[in-house]
């Protein structure tokens, strides 16, 4: 089953934003909120908490699952109201928050998105803007965030999708977070939206880390939640999907066909909807020739 709607997932799991942009939050004794979602989703995220008699007090942290914008953009804001939160997430994404270059970039992407989306420039009296997150806590693999009552987040470093990719499981809730370190639940016809940005061979490496664990539920920051038997068998189908365009791709170059033409095909058909139209063309074109080399 494919939830799109934000709401209860499980009683304690629940899914915030919506499915373009979709956050998560875990409860134990104490509150975590997985995903750093877009400046734009701000208002949204707050009354949703309001509406699912969320106790912000009880709020411990949030874990940033990887630095691209759309990922880590309404970060800032939950920081400036919330300064009690832990702020999480990898030493790579530490490194690049601390690079001004990536942070303007980062900046410009989200005021751009906003824009777009019609949100102002605060909510509540408080700055909606980029700034780099400062994070109060880096994980890396093995580490957990005990969140008591039993409830305990373990992170997985998932490279492949960026190298600051981490992904989070709840053995409690038998819930995967793959961030984009897995296929995104977008694109019609069961196709898969393989997102190797970075490297497509270490994607596939990450994705059979994950095929390891029991998942009953795939919680993603794009296309919703995924439960049940379609979540059991994500991973296992996402992992042969992936290695199935490594090996066209490679295919495809050794014939002569040329890397860009093959990256802008693909581009075109994850973009032939409206699910990614916060990233601009030349980042997504960017985005899809990485893979391909990779796949070289």
């Amino acid at each position: 089953m494919i939830h799109k709607n934000p709401g209860p997932v499980t009683e304690r799991l629940f899914f915030l934003g919506d499915e373009r942009i979709g956050m998560y939050l875990v409860e134990g004794e104490k509150y975590l909120i997985i995903g750093g979602g877009m400046s734009f989703s701000v208002p949204v995220v707050e009354r949703q908490l309001d509406e699912f008699g969320i106790d912000r007090k009880r709020i411990y942290g949030m874990l940033i699952l990887h630095s691209h914008f759309d990922h880590c953009t309404a970060v800032p804001y939950f920081q400036r109201a919330y300064p009690h939160l832990e702020i999480m997430g990898s030493a790579e994404s530490k490194r690049i928050f601390g690079i001004p270059k990536a942070a303007d970039l980062m900046s410009g992407f989200e005021e751009r998105a906003r824009t777009m989306r019609g949100a102002g420039p605060s909510f509540n009296g408080i700055d909606l803007s980029f700034s780099p997150p400062e994070l109060t806590r880096v994980v890396g693999e093995g580490d957990q965030v005990d969140l008591g009552n039993g409830v305990v987040v373990r992170i997985l470093e998932i490279p492949g999708h960026s190298k600051c990719c981490v992904g989070a499981y709840v053995h409690e809730l038998k819930a995967l977070f793959p961030s984009d370190g897995a296929p995104i639940p977008v694109l019609e016809k069961d196709e898969m939206c393989i997102m190797a940005n970075d490297d497509l061979p270490a994607y596939i490496e990450s994705m059979e880390k994950m095929s390891a664990l029991e998942v009953e539920i795939c919680a993603f920051e794009h296309g919703g939640v995924v439960s049940g038997e379609e979540a059991r068998s994500y991973i296992r189908r996402g992992l042969n999907a992936a290695g199935s365009l490594r090996e066209q791709l490679r295919e495809r170059l050794g014939r002569g066909e040329s890397a860009e033409d093959l990256a802008r095909e693909i581009m075109q058909r994850y973009n032939a909807g409206d699910h990614f139209d916060f990233i601009p063309e030349n980042v997504f074109l960017s985005v899809t020739k990485h893979m391909v080399s990779s796949a070289a």
